[in-house]
């Protein structure tokens, strides 16, 4: 039997060094998992609209979309998961679980201690691998940046 294929957008939020996670309700598939927020993206919509409308429905806030960073393929018994990671801005409100358990501002090492969907531990180590090499670039470098992102 085929695997059913769904796309799915995540939210690269950053702040002063912490990044945007969401819990997901305990009755969702990976219930109470940590993840980027974001979701399906559903017939007709571009993916950046999706993202703007699951982080309203989510977490309640308005975000600017920007570059792609990444994509990352994930699958289970009976479902490929393609997922695109987009940097992205909150311009509106504060983000609130909600349609979701809980959300966080977490660092890179408080994000490793928690327990993360499938997905999004690929791209907690996409995270790290940018981080470690953005350090090891600063300090090589009169240039000092905090972004981790190219």
């Amino acid at each position: 039997m085929e695997k059913r294929f769904v796309k799915v957008v995540a939210a690269l939020v950053e702040n002063k060094g912490c990044f945007l996670v969401a819990q997901r309700l305990a009755g969702d598939a990976y219930g109470l998992l940590w993840e980027f927020p974001g979701g399906k993206v559903e017939t007709g919509e571009t993916p950046e609209q999706a993202l703007q409308r699951e982080m309203r429905e989510e977490l309640g806030v308005e975000v600017e979309v920007g570059a792609k960073v990444a994509g990352y393929d994930d699958e289970s018994e009976d479902l490929r998961i393609h997922v695109d990671l987009y940097q992205c801005d909150i311009f509106a409100g504060v983000p609130l679980p909600v349609e979701c358990n809980d959300v966080r501002w977490v660092s890179l090492e408080q994000m490793q201690a928690l327990p993360l969907a499938p997905a999004d531990k690929k791209v907690f180590c996409f995270l790290r691998e940018k981080y470690a090499s953005s350090r090891r670039k600063n300090l090589t470098s009169k240039h000092i940046s905090g972004n981790i992102l190219p």
